[in-house]
């Protein structure tokens, strides 16, 4: 069976790691498309005399007394918390991901440049596998099991076959023979904001064509979606 097994670092200690530290003086925020969000500027109102945020290097609001929103491609979308100057973007779509920047001015000193990534994802639809068996001259035969993701960006795969975990695969392939028992095959598609698995049995497909739709030639496939 292809695919390695899972290490004992959870995908959701990673994923943790990831949003608190992307990279040096950079956080990471995941969320999915139609989802709102809010960017921490980490300033407080008192002693500010003046801020902005840019996506892109453009500047999409400015504070100097009042609160400006500039033009931009979250026009009816985008407002900003006039008591810490966090950012809040509404129904979010695949285009608003990127790096946005805060920087600020107090009475005293010029404020550091804070930098957050935000990466808006499609969610996982729907998962299904697609399953080719082809019988072997020894009455055994070899499984191809495909996990098919109809809509997801930023995939990644988890195969559970009995007591074994394998992941990071899209396919795997493994052998079956009669004497195997009904053992239940489950692929689980994830990313960083939905997951979605979907089941099948290849005992049953392999019985299936053995007893009721066995070709002439033992070395034909059979393929089926569940």
């Amino acid at each position: 069976m292809s695919g390695g097994p899972l290490s004992s670092f959870s995908k959701q200690g990673i994923l943790l790691l990831s949003i608190l530290h992307y990279g040096v003086g950079i956080s990471l925020f995941n969320k999915a498309v139609g989802d709102s969000v809010e960017l921490p500027s980490g300033l407080e109102r008192e002693g500010i005399k003046s801020m902005e945020w840019k996506y892109k290097k453009m500047v999409i609001v400015e504070f100097d007394r009042n609160i400006s929103l500039p033009r931009s491609q979250f026009k009816g979308r985008l407002e900003m918390n006039d008591s810490n100057f966090s950012l809040i973007i509404r129904e979010l779509t695949l285009q608003d991901s990127g790096e946005f920047l805060v920087s600020a001015a107090s009475n005293k000193e010029q404020i550091p440049t804070k930098t957050i990534h935000l990466q808006v994802h499609e969610p996982i639809s729907k998962v299904e596998i697609q399953k080719e068996i082809k019988l072997l001259a020894n009455q055994s035969c070899s499984v191809w099991l495909l996990c098919n993701v109809s809509v997801g960006s930023n995939l990644s795969y988890t195969w559970e076959r009995g007591n074994e975990t394998y992941r990071d695969d899209q396919q795997i392939h493994f052998s079956l023979s009669p004497a195997d028992g009904d053992i239940s095959v489950t692929c689980t598609a994830s990313n960083s904001v939905s997951e979605k698995s979907a089941s099948a049995t290849p005992q049953t497909l392999y019985d299936k064509i053995t007893f009721g739709r066995q070709p002439e030639d033992p070395s034909s496939s059979y393929q089926e979606v569940l």
